[in-house]
């Protein structure tokens, strides 16, 4: 028996008989003509991922049809053909220029730590990887070679593999490579495919094993495991099972922490994920990402079209639809911004840092904000404030916005106007951005990778990358400590809210909203309704105290593993 950790890439429990796939060996022969022949290639390969993306839109996955059109996007880009033609140019064969191109690329967009970007970073390879099969005539063994139930077991999944699998035949599946927040991660939870990423040498394991068992909640697999080992998973693949069903009761339900009423809304990136909030009866929004509106286009989108975008998201819920303004720089590059390029972008001009730069574009947003607050309750909330100064530079141009719609005389609402707690200096300075902000809400993913200085997309640092560790938990618990000394909301909207050992650690911190993806929503509801609320205030004067974020987890788990 093997037994390997990595992070967790989608809840759940699977078993059963192993599937490798293997990397394909792709040998790019020289050509008289490679640029014409790399060009042809990048026309297929967009070609392919369109058509993949338009399978995954009319199957319903749109997580998996938004990352396989932003890939097909990326295939007609001119910024990988020029970079691969200067370097052919220059006298590099054609194999040589791809790689060298597509990895200077992907090396760029990763070092800038953030999640959008990051994301893209993993395009660019994927694209490269795609192009490369193709000019090599190879065709890469993927998932539809599976004719029987089986857990899968790679070094790396595409999103393009990820976004064809059959929750009928995949069990779940394990790569060595990918974070939690990567592709596949978000396509596998999607599907409510269990999942661990990130764990090296799973595939080497798996060549040499017949039967694997993995907890994706855990992050841990057991391969060829003993019948001990196997017993222990398919106890927890059936307590996972009653929790679900259990969960389901709560489907459109208010659940309280004790007394004290907790909202369990939901993370939405797109238009289309509105929807999907709805259906999943979420208690609002509580985080609605604005970038889509703005990135993978020529010009910034107009008031009147941010405007119906933000008042369809505002009818469709009773409770608070919380809208973050533009976050948006070097990291998360709009080419109409023009902005220079930075050794660091992430840690440079990006999101509020922009907004006294670009206030025609900034105000524009808080228009269209102000004025869809009149058809439901928007709540404005602001990324990357890290002073006092951040705060008063934006209340400044809110006040602005709403002296250019009175002299219209366009009706505006009165939203409250918050912070986005993700810089660690705001959350060490929360008690003095309480007295003059209306809500807080945590950011544990970039909060989380600040505070660990670790790139939280990358495989081998996946350790540094886990929100239950002593020191975010005690900056989380220092803001809601502040907020509630200032009688105001505070929250999470982090991917740390959908997980069950920190949300019950975060209620008991005194947080009044998680903000989870949708699946999540009927289990977090269920813990959080189904807690002991001084078992958990126990367990969270412990970990505050404790050393890592595996102590914290062996703690807090036995308060749930009988819940439900």
């Amino acid at each position: 028996m093997v037994t390997l950790r990595g992070a967790s890439g989608s809840p759940g429990i699977a078993t059963g008989a192993v599937y490798v796939i293997a990397n394909a060996e792709a040998v790019i022969a020289d050509h008289p003509e490679p640029e014409s022949v790399f060009r042809g290639a990048m026309e297929r390969v967009a070609v392919e991922l369109a058509d993949l993306r338009d399978e995954a839109t009319a199957s319903g996955r749109q997580e998996a049809a938004d990352i396989l059109g932003a890939q097909a996007l990326m295939a007609e880009d001119p910024m990988l053909a020029d970079a691969v033609v200067a370097r052919l140019d220059a006298g590099e064969g054609l194999g040589v220029a791809l790689d060298a191109a597509s990895r200077d690329i992907a090396a760029t967009l990763a070092a800038l730590d953030d999640e959008y970007l990051a994301a893209r970073s993993a395009d660019v390879i994927e694209v490269a990887d795609r192009i490369r099969l193709r000019l090599a005539g190879v065709e890469r063994l993927g998932l539809d070679a599976m004719t029987t139930a089986a857990v899968v077991v790679a070094e790396a999944l595409t999103a393009a593999d990820t976004a064809r699998m059959d929750p009928s035949l995949v069990a779940g599946f394990v790569t060595d490579q990918g974070g939690p927040t990567g592709h596949v991660a978000v396509i596998a939870r999607s599907l409510g495919i269990p999942a661990v990423v990130g764990a090296l040498g799973a595939t080497e394991a798996a060549l040499a094993a017949q039967q694997v068992a993995l907890d994706g909640s855990r992050g841990e697999v057991a391969f060829d495991p003993d019948d001990s080992t196997s017993a222990d998973f398919e106890r927890r693949r059936a307590e996972s099972a009653k929790r679900e069903m259990y969960a389901a009761r709560y489907k459109g339900a208010r659940v309280s922490y004790g007394s004290s009423p907790v909202r369990i809304a939901a993370n939405v990136g797109s238009s289309d994920d509105v929807a999907v909030a709805v259906d999943a009866r979420a208690d609002g929004i509580g985080l609605y990402r604005t970038e889509f509106l703005f990135l993978e286009r020529s010009e910034p989108p107009s008031e009147e079209e941010q405007y119906e975008a933000y008042r369809i998201a505002a009818e469709a819920f009773d409770d608070p639809v919380v809208i973050r303004t533009l976050d948006i720089g070097g990291d998360k590059p709009a080419p109409y911004l023009n902005l220079p390029a930075e050794e660091n972008p992430f840690l440079g001009e990006r999101a509020v840092r922009l907004y006294d730069q670009f206030t025609d574009l900034f105000r524009g947003q808080l228009r269209a904000l102000l004025r869809a607050s009149t058809a439901g309750e928007i709540w404005i909330m602001v990324p990357m404030v890290a002073t006092l100064s951040d705060w008063h530079g934006v209340e400044q141009l809110v006040g602005e916005a709403r002296a250019e719609l009175a002299q219209l005389g366009i009706p505006a609402g009165d939203p409250k106007i918050g912070v986005m707690v993700e810089v660690p200096a705001a959350a060490l300075l929360a008690r003095h951005l309480a007295s003059h902000v209306d809500f807080f809400s945590i950011g544990t993913n970039d909060l989380t990778q600040y505070v660990m200085a670790a790139d939280r997309t990358h495989g081998r640092l996946h350790r540094y990358a886990d929100a239950a560790h002593p020191a975010v938990l005690g900056l989380c618990a220092a803001t809601a400590r502040a907020a509630a000394e200032a009688g105001i909301s505070v929250a999470v909207c982090g991917e740390a809210a959908s997980d069950p050992v920190t949300a019950l650690l975060y209620a008991a911190m005194g947080m009044d909203k998680l903000s989870v993806t949708p699946l999540a929503v009927d289990r977090i509801k269920a813990i959080i309704d189904e807690s002991d609320p001084g078992a958990a205030a126990e367990a969270l004067r412990v970990v505050l105290d404790a050393a890592t974020a595996t102590d914290v987890r062996e703690i807090v788990q036995p308060l749930l593993d009988g819940a439900g």
